[in-house]
């Protein structure tokens, strides 16, 4: 789903950026978009992207315990790299679902396992 989601979402310069390193599996990616208290739907996310002018990025926060991402097996064991969706604030407005990638060694980024999983 990794390679899917920027292929078909991505601008082309990330796809310039990131699909040589994962075809190359320089990097490891994942797609995060179930989160535990909505399961999949979308449109419920509670994750959010505001964007910060002062540092001109993106803050991406997970608020509540039903906001965590939950499913993304490969995230918490071999993963580098993970296309997280949320919902884009900018200047307090919502502009609905966008996806970002994420290097899981970021700052404040928090991965586990959940446990025996069937199928």
């Amino acid at each position: 789903m990794f390679i899917p989601a920027i292929k078909g979402q991505g601008t082309d310069e990330q796809q310039k950026k990131w699909l040589p390193l994962a075809y190359k599996m320089q990097i490891i990616g994942c797609y995060a978009q179930t989160e535990l208290g909505h399961g999949s739907n979308v449109q419920g996310l509670e994750t959010t992207a505001t964007f910060d002018p002062q540092t001109d990025k993106f803050v991406i926060h997970s608020p509540t315990l039903t906001s965590s991402k939950w499913w993304p097996g490969g995230l918490g064991k071999v993963s580098t790299h993970v296309v997280v969706y949320t919902r884009l604030i900018t200047n307090g407005k919502d502009y609905g679902i966008n996806g970002f990638i994420v290097h899981k060694s970021l700052p404040g980024v928090t991965v586990g396992d959940i446990g025996m999983k069937f199928g």
